[in-house]
């Protein structure tokens, strides 16, 4: 008798298979801090300002059925960041990542025991 059955080792190829996309990556956390007010007679508008983090995140795009079946929230080429945060990502902050500016779509908070991860998914600004 054997100490893994059959079962055991498609559920664990299962689970790597879920996992492969997943990479811990470097990303700019942009939390946004507020405005700084534009001048209405010479047109400029109010720009955004933001307070810069470098965390890690685990990283992956969002795949051709969680864009279909969004009813149109997202597009191909949006993402999802999951990040181990201690404060709450709001939707006006912003994620660098690939060169790229990412703004957040759909905030969740996942728990695993005592510790809380956010998976923020996000389309390029």
């Amino acid at each position: 008798m054997t100490l893994l059955s059959q079962k055991d080792v498609d559920e664990i190829k299962a689970a790597m298979a879920e996992l492969a996309p997943f990479t811990e990556e470097a990303i700019t956390y942009r939390t946004f801090t507020g405005m700084t007010p534009g001048d209405p007679v010479h047109g400029t508008p109010e720009i955004p300002n933001y307070t810069d983090t470098s965390e890690t995140a685990m990283t992956r795009n969002l795949t051709a059925e969680e864009v279909q079946t969004s009813g149109g929230a997202y597009v191909m080429g949006d993402m999802e960041f999951t990040t181990r945060r201690t404060t709450k990502p709001e939707f006006e902050d912003r994620i660098v990542y690939g060169g790229l500016t990412w703004k957040p779509k759909k905030i969740d908070k996942m728990y695993l025991g005592e510790v809380l991860w956010w998976e923020v998914k996000a389309g390029r600004e």
